[in-house]
């Protein structure tokens, strides 16, 4: 990274990026206020700037607005970072909490320029608990993101965050994921109860997914409910929004089995169209609470005596008995709503079933 001295202001390389800086009349340094892609526009850029002061025109630049004075401090350009990225209200609380809680008490005020992996390191090790692996794991991926975007637009060199396997989760324990015969015990609970769970079940909905449909996302023609809504709470307001990423988006298949009891509860719901809730709140018209899916899902861990599984490990079930079908990593993807095949290797697991079969076909070879 080299700086070039002229007669007037400085240019300065950064990544492939050029910075323009001078000084004005009034004795204060200013930057240019953006990167520039070619040396030869930060030189006319200064030369306008030159002009302007030997005519006697130039004024010290407005501040843009939104753009914080600290913005060379990891705290002040992680606060733009995040202003400008289209976030869901949920995630752009949790990012917040994360960012004012864990990272900018330690090292908010530290020039980004400044920040070195070391630092990042004792950060990682002796801010964030160890004790909470997946707040650790999110603090961290945040600051990695949020330093990601510096480097890209040049003004750091490289991203620090360097912790190697930082940004895993070890599994602290077994899923054993729900099987056919329990998840279907399900559907003798009333359906208001059973339903929400069985669509998490064998479907790999989220709960905010399941609270979030209309009526019209659930096409029993086609045998297809359409994800294109999620409920999420923040601050006690409820927000009804996009899933949380592009790839929440989506039309998943629903098991044939299932389709005559969704058609039952559907045809007994009160009349209020097609925008309406598929589980609506009491009042018939709001989405279901969560204490509401909390409620019907402690019925329905009673009903299968699994009182180790939580509601989201109800996706886990879904897609390992997809797996067990065969389906693709792409085709799990896409069911599960996630952009990446590692996430889904989350989800599948080795059943007691399967580890059954695996260890017969094993010991066969000794046969041979």
């Amino acid at each position: 990274m080299g700086q070039e001295r002229r007669a007037f202001g400085s240019i300065e390389r950064r990544s492939g990026y050029f910075r323009a800086r001078y000084v004005g009349p009034d004795r204060q340094r200013y930057d240019a206020p953006h990167l520039f892609s070619e040396r030869i526009d930060a030189e006319f850029w200064l030369g306008e700037v030159h002009r302007s002061i030997e005519r006697q025109e130039w004024r010290p630049p407005v501040k843009v607005k939104g753009r914080p004075d600290d913005l060379d401090t990891l705290a002040g350009y992680a606060r733009h970072c995040l202003a400008g990225r289209e976030l869901t209200p949920r995630t752009r609380e949790e990012y917040g909490r994360l960012l004012e809680k864990l990272i900018a008490p330690t090292m908010g005020t530290i020039q980004l320029k400044h920040l070195e992996p070391d630092r990042i390191r004792r950060w990682y090790s002796t801010v964030l608990s160890a004790d909470r692996p997946v707040q650790r794991k999110h603090a961290y991926s945040l600051l990695r993101s949020i330093l990601r975007e510096a480097e890209d637009e040049g003004l750091i060199d490289r991203n620090p965050c360097r912790v190697r396997n930082a940004g895993r989760v070890r599994r602290t324990r077994d899923i054993e994921p729900a099987m056919p015969a329990e998840l279907n015990k399900l559907l003798d609970l009333p359906p208001k109860q059973g339903l929400p769970v069985v669509l998490a079940g064998w479907c790999g909905l989220r709960s905010g997914e399941v609270r979030g449909l209309r009526r019209r996302d659930l096409d029993l023609t086609e045998g297809v409910v359409r994800v294109r809504q999620a409920v999420t709470r923040t601050k006690g307001q409820v927000h009804v929004g996009a899933p949380k990423t592009a790839a929440g988006v989506r039309d998943v298949g629903i098991p044939p089995h299932l389709i005559p009891y969704l058609a039952k509860y559907v045809a007994a719901l009160p009349v209020t169209g097609r925008d309406g809730f598929l589980f609506p709140g009491g009042d018939g018209v709001s989405p279901m609470s969560e204490k509401a899916l909390r409620y019907a899902y402690g019925k329905a861990r009673k009903v299968i005596g699994r009182e180790d599984l939580t509601y989201h490990d109800m996706r886990h079930s879904a897609a390992s008995l997809a797996g067990m079908t065969g389906a693709t990593t792409a085709e799990l993807k896409a069911m599960m709503g996630h952009a990446t095949a590692g996430m889904v290797e989350r989800y599948q697991h080795a059943t007691r079933a399967s580890r059954s079969r695996l260890a017969e076909n094993m010991s066969k070879l000794a046969e041979l």
